[in-house]
């Protein structure tokens, strides 16, 4: 390099002595610049890559936030559900699995005239989870759900991984896992969902939310919150 830049010198100063490049000089030049090319190229490269990366990311823990947060603000308020002539109520868990769950909830009711609606939450296999919303029939002061008076679904959000392990309560990728009130883990069965003496006796459910685009290499946005259900009278408060 030195000895171009002074053959470029010496050019500018009217030397003929040593006018114009020689071929092996030229060779270098042409090598250094498609070095630096492709210096540039793999920074841009490398620029891209990351951005993206990021940006994915951003929205998988946005999405996962959001599904968290519905799903959680409704296990809160779970319910049992009263029933007439019988002093035991229907659990407030209607059907437990990995990936779905029916719930009786007070979700978005009157603080004055609360009233429960069965919720269901549907993992299904392209990753989207889904909220449907049933809203049951009165009598007297009993709800009945065999039909629904109303029924509303909307999507959550997208891009949840599916469990690798459904059949196992308590594994780290269910959407939904059960705990009794002494903490422990309630095995899900062959049946794909817990059992009546099961659904009884859950204490708290764990939403764990694992989000990842579709085309993305990098590791799942995981979103967990264990929600205990204070309103089944399972709860002894210590």
């Amino acid at each position: 390099m030195r000895a171009l830049l002074k053959r470029f010198r010496s050019d500018r100063s009217g030397d003929s002595r040593d006018s114009g490049l020689s071929m092996a000089e030229l060779l270098v030049a042409s090598m250094m610049t498609v070095i630096v090319m492709v210096m540039v190229g793999q920074m841009f490269l490398q620029t891209t890559t990351l951005t993206t990366q990021v940006s994915q990311a951003r929205t998988a823990n946005g999405n996962a936030m959001n599904i968290s947060n519905e799903i959680t603000s409704v296990v809160r308020v779970a319910t049992n559900l009263a029933k007439l002539n019988s002093a035991i109520p229907d659990p407030a868990v209607v059907a437990g699995g990995a990936s779905s769950l029916t719930i009786y909830s007070l979700s978005n009711t009157s603080p004055t005239n609360p009233a429960p609606v069965k919720i269901t939450f549907t993992l299904d296999t392209t990753g989207k989870v889904t909220e449907t919303r049933c809203t049951g029939n009165v009598s007297g002061n009993y709800y009945t759900f065999g039909s629904c008076v109303s029924t509303t679904t909307r999507t959550l959000g997208d891009s949840v991984l599916q469990p690798s392990v459904p059949q196992v309560s308590g594994a780290p990728d269910q959407l939904f896992s059960y705990l009794d009130l002494g903490g422990h883990p309630l095995v899900i069965g062959s049946s794909g969902s817990l059992d009546a003496g099961q659904r009884a006796v859950v204490g708290s459910i764990i939403v764990t939310v694992r989000t990842r685009a579709a085309t993305a290499t990098t590791s799942p946005i995981i979103v967990s919150n264990t929600v205990v259900l204070r309103n089944i009278g399972l709860d002894t408060g210590s």
